[in-house]
């Protein structure tokens, strides 16, 4: 059957369980909101970090220190000469993500993630 190799998100396994009265214990801000989840994947594997790698390998720890420095001084002031703007799109996200967020503890958030990333790796079997 074309079906029987899908392999369902986290997100989709848990509303299957809710929807059998099972897993409510596991709802413990398991998803703080798809959009953010979305811009940090993006974050990793869809361009960002490849460039902070790139200025890693090129210059040196030193030169990317002093790009997250220059990286902090840019959204520093939002929507000022010189500084990121904010589009509609992200003040509305911003804001929604802040509602679905509120009482989130973003360094376990970080923590949750990085064991998340290595189990991603071990089932692709990268070193």
């Amino acid at each position: 059957m074309a079906y029987e190799k899908i392999q369902y998100s986290k997100e989709w396994k848990i509303l299957k369980e809710l929807s059998k009265g099972q897993g409510l214990q596991e709802l413990n801000q398991v998803q703080i909101d798809a959009s953010l989840n979305r811009k940090i994947n993006w974050f990793l594997y869809g361009g960002a970090s490849e460039v902070i790698s790139m200025i890693k390998e090129i210059y040196g720890d030193r030169a990317l220190k002093e790009f997250y420095q220059f990286l902090n001084y840019f959204i520093s002031d939002p929507d000022t000469w010189g500084h990121y703007c904010h589009s509609d799109k992200i003040n509305a996200d911003i804001k929604t993500i802040e509602d679905a967020t509120q009482g989130l503890d973003f360094k376990e958030y970080l923590e949750d993630l990085k064991k998340e990333l290595v189990e991603q790796d071990k089932q692709k079997g990268r070193k």
